[in-house]
């Protein structure tokens, strides 16, 4: 009956490292990977928006040589900081909000609005200047070179881009799996505290015995964690993802090292609170140990009397 004891006591621990780093990845996923204010945030707090501005004036430029409209025109519709940041943060929610919503559709939000107005306006004034009809032929060209001006800015708003993938079944598989895990998220601490409850049962007699258990479970777990992205700090990995333009690269970074970080964060802390378990039930052994020797001497002093 010990042995069988002791066998079930390893095989609930074992499980425990799990549950552990399962419960560190469902705080992930809903805190942070999935959840749109965060990355918004830190893409805000990053030169992104910047680069992104470079970017589109360099692409304006040379849509400017190909049209024969001025780059002024592009660069005042687009180029609001408020409104193409908005733009962005609303796409970025549209993604994130189709991946754990199975009710969602995507559907991102376009620009073409910013330029109807003033290219067309453009195009009617230099038209009317060389008294040339605004016609049917006149005005497809100008919608034409809306229309490009307007993918020019979707192409730069859209980090999580779906269009693409959206009609793979393996994507909608995928997307499928991670709503069952979001949805049933719940389960993982369940299960710990489950686990953790059986460990205590399995101790009953001394019940302070389930810390080391749980603790060790814990410290095991935190360490599937804590080892991969230290490496990846000291490697620089996170700074190293290198893709052709520049504000790609700088979201990239920011995310993997905020990532990064968080997991870091949290595999320090389950470490912690293992580490407290292994102590508390140092101290507990230490303190009955002593109870226990001090009744010895006391029941010794006794009887010699």
């Amino acid at each position: 009956m010990r042995n069988i004891k002791k066998i079930g006591r390893f095989i609930l621990s074992f499980l425990l490292m799990f549950v552990v780093v399962a419960f560190i990845g469902v705080i992930f996923m809903k805190q942070v990977l999935m959840n749109a204010s965060d990355l918004n945030q830190q893409l805000e707090d990053s030169p992104y928006y910047t680069q992104i501005e470079e970017s589109l004036s360099a692409k304006f430029k040379t849509l400017s040589l190909e049209t024969s409209l001025p780059e002024e025109v592009f660069v005042e519709a687009a180029i609001n900081p408020y409104g193409l940041r908005q733009l962005a943060r609303t796409n970025n929610e549209q993604a994130l909000n189709y991946l754990i919503d199975p009710d969602a559709t995507y559907a991102t939000k376009t620009s073409r609005s910013l330029f109807v107005e003033p290219v067309t306006a453009y195009v009617e004034n230099y038209a009317a200047d060389h008294n040339q009809p605004f016609d049917e032929s006149l005005q497809a060209q100008t919608a034409a070179v809306i229309d490009e001006a307007a993918a020019i800015v979707g192409s730069h708003t859209m980090l999580l881009n779906l269009d693409n993938v959206i009609a793979y079944p393996q994507f909608q598989t995928f997307r499928k799996m991670l709503q069952t895990v979001l949805a049933y998220f719940y389960l993982v601490p369940l299960a710990f505290l489950l686990i953790a409850g059986m460990l205590v049962c399995l101790n009953w007699k001394l019940p302070h015995r389930s810390l080391i258990w749980i603790g060790s479970s814990m410290v095991s777990g935190s360490a599937f964690v804590i080892i991969p992205t230290i490496v990846a700090l000291s490697l620089k990995i996170p700074q190293r993802i290198s893709i052709s333009a520049d504000y790609i690269n700088t979201a990239l970074r920011t995310l993997a090292m905020h990532y990064t970080a968080f997991l870091l964060l949290f595999g320090a802390l389950a470490f912690f609170l293992g580490t407290a378990c292994l102590v508390c039930y140092n101290l507990i052994s230490k303190a009955k140990r002593a109870a226990y020797r001090q009744n010895r001497a006391y029941t010794a002093e006794m009887e010699h009397y």
